[in-house]
């Protein structure tokens, strides 16, 4: 089942906030950041799950595995017991996790933040060719000030022309019709 790709997106920004107060704590040497990251780690696990992502779930797995490897005093790299330095080497491997799970939060943004740009683009070129056709004018693009209204409008446009069917079957590739009528929401506000 698809997503709203706003949704997925807000969730996205809500786990980047996480990450970035555990970003802290391992800034200032905090006795908490060990809990927070792991807390940190299992709750963007659970997240990948429910959305059914098992390349980024082995992902936050293996950096999981290796954390909990060094704790136990095994260096998983140099595949031997760890003699002294364990705290270092634990910072050490926490930091190499951290750069990795901002690696995969950020690519997982800009992946649903480039569906949203490029349907924000296709709908705007769309807008302008209904003004220029006359199918559209400032007191319409007026009445559409609502999200139920901009779907009946939507609906009726993609009923009576086969060129907005197609742009709509295209745009619903990538997201669901909700997200289209909140694109299309964002372009015409532009306009008022």
């Amino acid at each position: 089942m698809q997503e709203l790709v706003h949704h997925t997106i807000q969730k996205i920004q809500e786990l980047l906030e996480h990450f970035n107060k555990v970003q802290e704590l391992y800034l200032s040497k905090s006795f908490d950041f060990d809990g927070q990251f792991e807390a940190f780690l299992h709750e963007f696990l659970d997240y990948l799950k429910t959305k059914g992502n098992t390349t980024y779930e082995s992902e936050v797995l293996k950096v999981m595995n290796m954390i909990s490897t060094v704790k136990r005093g095994f260096n998983p790299v140099q595949m031997e017991k760890i003699a002294s330095g364990k705290r270092e080497l634990l910072w050490g491997f926490s930091f190499n996790g951290m750069e990795s799970i901002h690696g995969f939060l950020m690519e997982m943004y800009a992946k649903e933040k480039k569906k949203l740009d490029e349907a924000e683009e296709i709908l705007s070129g769309l807008v302008v060719s209904l003004y220029q056709n006359g199918i559209l004018d400032d007191k319409i693009v007026n009445d559409l000030n609502s999200v139920p209204k901009i779907e009946v409008f939507w609906n009726s446009l993609v009923n009576q022309n086969t060129q907005i069917s197609g742009i709509n079957k295209k745009l619903r590739l990538s997201m669901i019709s909700e997200d289209i009528f909140l694109v299309l929401e964002k372009v015409l506000l532009k306009l008022l």
